[in-house]
């Protein structure tokens, strides 16, 4: 099939008016890197908020306010205070997890078993204001889907892919055509906002059909949704990256970034995605690990850059030669002793190894660890990974070493 290609520089193909004042420029792709409208190469760092997974108005918890204190409230002073708050601690990207089944309700109304909620704005409504808010503070958004339904407070959790036969619910998605058409509302919703990144769906995984069916889906529908937004879409392919340094090279199709040499995607506005844990809490080997002398799940610098430059990050020898943000990444605080030591000297050495490849990078997540593993805060203010997190946004004059070939 004959394919045409546009030519023009996508920050100059706009579509559509954006809706509100936004001093985030329109990004858009050269090689690897990300530009503004204005020529300014952009990394990308910032942190998670997954409360529009678990209900319709974010879940946004003021200040000195009791852990939950935000579900089922809509207000909007609180939420442009916490978007004050991350621009000021020089973030420039929040990522927000939502539900595929209330994107198509678009409900105004919610009820779990502790609170029943009208709200003064539909859901739609109340995301777009977020998005809109963060753009006149200089914050980029990235949206995704991550769970298909909530019922009464409880998210239904990851697919493999979000349609059926591999999706559990055939009534919210019965097949990839009903997953374009959200899309395609998507982009027609938000698409004119010129500090959006589209993210598809969080983590797609499974076997070879999966991955085939994935990109199938990406290929003929990217053009599609290119008739309604020129914003970038962020492309992952299976949760994580990962090598065991005792014996590579690896076999696992998903272990590296060459699942995107694999597959030729012809959108010229792509950003590809991943996620780094060394413990995901999942029990899984971790980002850079052994197994010779029994498992463990490795933290010094020089492991992780070996692991890097395995993996294909970009920056390192034989790298993507594509922009590349890692999404998702945090410490688990429930881990104790020398592990939870381990875990964070994991966790500031690979920001200090993506700082030094310009890599991008979004922490999970900007919520209480009580909450969450992976949280943040605790009671509202950074706790020690946030901090660390926090530090890395200021690296210090002395770039870590490049990541090099391994072995």
């Amino acid at each position: 099939m004959k394919r045409t290609h546009l030519f023009l520089p996508f920050y100059l193909l706009t579509l559509a008016a954006p809706s509100a004042f936004s001093t985030a420029l329109p990004l858009h792709v050269e090689g690897r890197l990300i530009k503004d409208s204005a020529g300014r190469a952009i990394v990308l760092r910032g942190v998670n908020h997954h409360g529009f997974l678990d209900v319709p108005d974010g879940a946004w918890d003021a200040p000195g306010e009791p852990l939950y204190s935000g579900m089922g409230r809509w207000r909007p002073e609180v939420v442009q205070g916490t978007l004050d708050d991350l621009a000021a601690k020089g973030f420039n990207v929040i990522r927000l997890h939502t539900v595929v089944e209330w994107w198509q309700k678009d409900p105004d109304t919610y009820q779990d078993p502790y609170r029943k909620v009208k709200y003064p704005e539909h859901y739609r409504q109340m995301v777009k204001d977020v998005v809109d808010w963060a753009g006149e503070r200089g914050l980029y958004v990235i949206f995704d889907f991550y769970a298909l339904r909530n019922e009464s407070g409880v998210q239904s959790g990851q697919e493999t892919l979000p349609w059926a036969p591999w999706g559990r619910f055939p009534k919210v998605l019965k097949d990839r055509k009903a997953f374009e058409k959200v899309l395609q509302s998507v982009a027609q919703t938000l698409g004119a906002c010129p500090n959006l990144i589209l993210e598809p769906y969080n983590e797609p995984h499974g076997d070879e059909a999966a991955e085939r069916e994935w990109f199938k889906f990406l290929d003929e529908d990217l053009p599609s949704l290119r008739k309604a937004t020129r914003i970038p879409i962020l492309v992952q392919w299976d949760r994580t990256c990962w090598v065991n340094l005792d014996y590579p090279p690896y076999k696992y199709r998903a272990a590296t970034l060459d699942w995107v040499a694999r597959h030729t995607l012809f959108d010229r506005n792509l950003i590809y995605g991943t996620h780094l844990y060394r413990n995901s809490g999942g029990g899984e080997p971790g980002m850079a690990h052994r197994s010779l002398n029994g498992p463990v799940n490795l933290w010094a610098s020089n492991d992780l850059a070996k692991a890097l430059s395995l993996m294909r990050f970009p920056g390192s020898q034989g790298g993507l030669l594509a922009p590349l943000v890692v999404t998702e990444i945090g410490a688990d605080l429930k881990a104790a002793g020398e592990d939870r030591v381990h875990e964070l000297l994991w966790f500031k050495n690979c920001l200090d190894q993506l700082n030094g490849l310009g890599v991008g990078y979004v922490g999970w997540a900007w919520q209480d660890d009580r909450q969450l593993d992976h949280g943040l805060l605790h009671e509202g203010q950074p706790n020690v990974a946030g901090k660390i997190l926090l530090d890395s946004l200021r690296p210090s004059k002395k770039a870590p070493p490049t990541a090099q070939p391994a072995d």
